[in-house]
């Protein structure tokens, strides 16, 4: 007989590690760099803490009999790991589901059209509709709730009763498709946002790759489809092991992702070399970047001597401005009259000329992604 407890264990530990560091690296960045903590990292933070709920249970399962055949267990250790299972599918339902409305907020703060808000919302909220059902299934389905993990037991004597299996088989079957139109949509979105802004081709794909990666847990959802009517089975904690297995990497994939296309301001931290005009990282360009912030604006000290014909000096400053998940580069060309310290004259009231209609040219060039 094949023993499964070791699968599910190793995928438990694996994909957990990858969405712990991932959501670390985040908070980081959010907290620290770009100084900017939003609703979709929290979250997110909130989708780690019962994605930690499912790994946790499914490892604990695992160490009573999750992942082994009925006949290999005693009743205390079959109760004990579908107690486990049933934590599991809280786990699963709740942290998938904010999982989702992380990554929707974020990208509804980096789209501007409307069309795209609008089936961003729209797909967001289908699949939160049918995983909410899926939860509230999951909570109801057996009256008392114990009877759940009491089922398998054959001491006990007390009394309960389940929903129908089909029941809870049709709301998973709804709650993947809704997670597979939702991925796949989020897949598709990004190339959309960044076609048509001027950027180099190979950007444009490292962009869209980036904001799309968060389709990859779809890869779980439709492997894990065919497995769902294992449910039926008598041998439960045996022949749904793959429903375990493919769940929870479905939601450590989802969050390792989605955090991952957060991740670009610290890598310009480690790599500061530059980025080119569209304001992301360009291989060509090998020298730091001297931006100043958009209201500062540097004077030459006292007793500079002016060159200029008519006592003028114009100065010239690369300006960048970093928001959030947004960055604008601005090339700015200012003329701005800097007149040295004696020449100014006294405008309001003193000794001295006076220089009469002084001008500001500005000119701006604004890349925003």
């Amino acid at each position: 007989m094949v023993d499964r407890t070791l699968e599910v264990r190793a995928v438990a530990a694996v994909f957990f590690s990858l969405a712990a560091v991932t959501i670390i690296l985040r908070c980081y960045v959010r907290l620290t760099i770009v100084k900017a903590f939003g609703w979709d990292d929290g979250i997110m933070l909130l989708a780690m803490v019962f994605y930690t709920m499912l790994s946790g249970c499914m490892i604990g399962g695992s160490l009573y009999g999750t992942g082994k055949h009925l006949t290999e267990l005693s009743n205390d250790q079959r109760t004990t790991a579908m107690h486990y299972w049933y934590y599991c599918d809280i786990g699963y339902a709740l942290g998938s589901i904010l999982c989702k409305v992380s990554v929707s907020i974020f990208l509804l703060r980096i789209t501007i059209d409307r069309v795209h808000r609008f089936v961003i919302c729209l797909v967001g909220g289908i699949v939160v509709i049918a995983g909410l059902i899926f939860f509230i299934m999951v909570l109801v389905q057996c009256r008392p709730m114990s009877y759940f993990w009491m089922q398998l037991s054959t001491e006990y004597a007390g009394t309960g009763h389940c929903m129908d299996m089909s029941i809870i088989i049709g709301g998973l079957y709804a709650f993947s498709a809704s997670s597979a139109l939702f991925d796949f949509t989020i897949a598709v979105l990004p190339i959309m946002l960044v076609r048509k802004l001027k950027m180099r081709r190979d950007v444009k794909i490292a962009v869209a790759g980036l904001l799309g990666m968060a389709c990859v847990a779809s890869i779980a959802v439709i492997i894990r489809i065919p497995y769902i009517n294992t449910l039926y089975n008598i041998d439960y904690l045996w022949a749904t092991t793959p429903i375990a297995v493919w769940s929870n990497i479905e939601t450590g994939l989802g969050i390792f992702a989605g955090s991952l296309a957060t991740l670009r301001p610290l890598l310009r931290t480690f790599n500061p070399s530059t980025s080119d005009s569209s304001g992301w990282p360009s291989s060509r360009n090998n020298k730091r970047s001297r931006s100043v912030p958009l209201h500062s604006l540097e004077t030459p000290h006292d007793g500079a001597r002016i060159h200029n014909p008519d006592d003028r000096l114009y100065g010239t400053t690369m300006y960048s401005i970093e928001t959030g998940e947004q960055r604008e580069s601005q090339m700015v060309l200012d003329h701005l009259p800097i007149l040295p310290k004696g020449v100014d004259g006294d405008v309001e009231g003193g000794g001295g000329r006076a220089f009469a209609g002084i001008s500001v040219k500005r000119e701006v060039r604004v890349v925003t992604v």
